[in-house]
C-alpha cells in the first residue's frame, strides 16, 4: 500500500506545482485558504477547489488573464495520454464547472480543446 501511497503524492505534487506556475494567483488564494487543511495526495480535493476558484473568475472577468492562463493549464493536461489525469481532469475540474449554477458553458467549452470539450458535453447526459 506504501507503494500506492507514493504514486498519488507523486501525482498531487507534480499537478500542484504545475498548477500554481500556471495560475500563481490561485497558489495565493489556495494558502490562505487551506491553512486549516491537509491536501496532500488529495489531487482531487486540490483541483475541485482549483475549480471552484474558476468558476467565480468566470463569473467576475471572462476574458481575464487569469481565466485565459487557467484554461491553459487545463488544456495542457487535457494533452495527457495518462488516464489518471485524465480522469482528474474531468472529475475534478470540468465536472465542477459543468455543473456550476452562474457559468456560461458555451464560453467555457469555446475555451477547451477539441477533445476536452467532447468530455465537457459529456455531462449533458447527466445534469440539466
Amino acid at each position: 500500500m506504501e507503494e500506492l501511497n507514493k504514486i498519488d503524492d507523486f501525482i498531487y505534487k507534480t499537478l500542484k506545482d504545475s498548477l500554481f506556475d500556471a495560475v500563481p494567483e490561485f497558489k495565493t488564494v489556495f494558502e490562505l485558504d487551506s491553512s486549516n487543511y491537509n491536501f496532500s495526495g488529495g489531487v482531487y480535493l486540490l483541483m475541485n477547489e482549483f475549480a471552484s476558484f474558476l468558476a467565480k473568475e468566470i463569473e467576475i472577468e471572462p476574458a481575464g488573464a487569469v481565466v485565459s492562463k487557467a484554461f491553459a493549464f487545463i488544456n495542457q493536461l487535457g494533452e495527457s495520454n495518462n488516464l489518471e489525469v485524465l480522469n482528474i481532469l474531468k472529475v475534478g475540474i470540468l465536472e465542477i464547472i459543468y455543473t456550476e449554477k452562474n457559468i456560461d458553458r458555451e464560453m467555457v467549452a469555446g475555451c477547451l480543446s477539441e477533445k476536452l470539450r467532447k468530455y465537457f458535453y459529456e455531462f449533458s447526459h447527466y445534469y440539466n
